[in-house]
């Protein structure tokens, strides 16, 4: 059910990149993508140094992984505006300008609920029957979450240090096992018992 709701954002995203132009599309896309990037392999460090306890550390790698992603697309987008979209119009052929355009701007929509998707998986809101049913679990995730891997691998591929193929899914499932294991620890924790009230 996510894939296709993935598909109709995707197809909204199209008309708002046509609208926009290859140029701006393409920045679009190169800010989501660097984003999503970063939030996913700066997650779990976020999430071991944020000062939570109880039922909220569950949902320590969500609130990370959306805070991240959020600040460095704002930062990201701003810088962009200020030096390059808000600056320069740079006219290309109508060919771009509408179907190339269209298909960065279907991609990008695309790559925003797979990560929404993949907040909403890693964080205890999954384990809700509603959402279950409209496919907001792990294994209903796997064509979005290659899909957003094989995007970020791109970008790891330019920055990466030492050969990997699959980093990014490798970050991913780790970034499940950790919000698992948080989730665990945090339902394994036993509540004070009251000592207000005696026994009989």
């Amino acid at each position: 059910m996510v894939f296709w709701i993935a598909i109709l954002v995707g197809g909204a995203f199209v008309w708002l990149a046509v609208r926009l132009g290859f140029y701006q599309s393409w920045c679009l896309l190169f800010n989501i993508v660097v984003s999503i990037y970063l939030a996913i392999f700066l997650a779990p460090l976020v999430a071991d140094r944020v000062p939570t306890g109880g039922e909220a550390s569950a949902y320590g790698v969500m609130l990370s992984l959306a805070a991240l992603a959020g600040g460095c697309f704002a930062l990201l987008y701003g810088v962009s505006y200020v030096f390059l979209t808000g600056q320069f119009r740079v006219p290309f052929p109508k060919v771009m300008d509408i179907l190339v355009a269209g298909l960065l701007g279907f991609l990008s929509g695309f790559l925003v609920t797979s990560f929404v998707a993949l907040v909403v998986v890693v964080g205890p809101l999954a384990q809700h029957k509603a959402l279950r049913t409209l496919g907001l679990d792990l294994p209903s995730q796997k064509a979005n979450l290659a899909c957003m891997a094989w995007c970020c691998d791109l970008i790891h591929s330019v920055v990466r240090s030492d050969p990997g193929d699959r980093a990014t899914q490798g970050a991913i499932d780790l970034l499940v096992d950790r919000a698992r294991h948080i989730a665990t620890s945090a339902q394994t924790v036993t509540p004070p018992s009251d000592t207000n009230h005696p026994g009989p």
